[in-house]
């Protein structure tokens, strides 16, 4: 799936919308996600995660619940090719999309959701 100049500037114009919005708008997949490695690492690069971020499952639940600040913005995870990961790699696709609803809709988390680009 190659990405186009275009293809860029639509998604830094929706996440810069959101922003706009006052939620705390991360493009997570500025290179290629394709599977669970990729994947736990862009969100790694994307979202501020303390070094010890243990690139799994259980560890990504934890760090999606976003800053210990009440006052902090609520956060969306704007993904331009989530297709790739659904393509590539149904199941991790699957878990990370149920991990996402899970944190979201808990009212002490500051994740509001994913967002495809």
């Amino acid at each position: 799936m190659a990405r186009t100049p275009d293809d860029t500037a639509r998604v830094q114009a929706l996440v810069q919308r959101f922003r706009d919005e006052g939620f705390d708008a991360v493009w997570v997949d500025r290179a290629p996600v394709f599977d669970k490695t990729s994947l736990l690492h862009a969100i790694y690069q994307a979202v501020p995660l303390t070094g010890d971020f243990g690139f799994n499952w259980d560890a990504l639940e934890d760090a999606l619940y976003g800053p210990e600040d009440p006052a902090a913005k609520p956060r969306v995870l704007v993904f331009q090719d989530l297709e790739l990961l659904e393509e590539r790699d149904p199941e991790v696709a699957r878990v990370f999309l149920d991990i996402v609803k899970t944190v979201s809709e808990n009212p002490a988390s500051a994740l509001a959701g994913v967002v495809r680009g």
